[in-house]
C-alpha cells in the first residue's frame, strides 16, 4: 500500500473503524450461512432425486406388468404373489427367523 493510503487509514476514527470491522465480520458471518443452507439444499436434493429415481423405476415395473399379456402365466404370477397359492408339484420352505 502507498503511504497515503495508510495516513487514510489511520486517520479513520475509532467508530469508523469498529464500523467497517462489525459490516466485514457480518459479511463473513452471512457467507458461511449461505454455504451451510446450501450444503442442506444439495443433501435434500440428492435425497429427492433419489426418491424420483426409485419412484421412476417402480412405475416402469407397473407399466410392464400392465402390458403383460393375461395368459396362464399370468394368472400363475399372480395366484402365487396376491393370495399365496402355489402349483401341487412345488415344495414350500418357510422360515421363522426374523431377520
Amino acid at each position: 500500500m502507498s503511504e497515503e493510503r495508510k495516513q487514510g487509514i489511520r486517520k479513520l476514527s475509532l467508530p469508523a473503524k469498529l464500523a467497517i470491522a462489525v459490516v466485514v465480520l457480518f459479511c463473513i458471518v452471512r457467507n458461511i450461512g449461505f454455504g451451510i443452507e446450501y450444503s442442506n439444499q444439495m443433501s435434500q436434493q440428492s435425497e429427492i432425486q433419489g426418491k424420483i429415481d426409485y419412484y421412476s423405476e417402480r412405475v416402469e415395473e407397473l407399466e410392464n406388468k400392465l402390458e403383460a399379456p393375461f395368459d396362464d402365466e399370468y394368472i400363475i404370477s399372480v395366484a402365487k404373489e396376491k393370495l399365496n397359492y402355489c402349483l401341487p408339484e412345488e415344495i414350500i420352505f418357510y422360515n421363522d427367523l426374523e431377520q
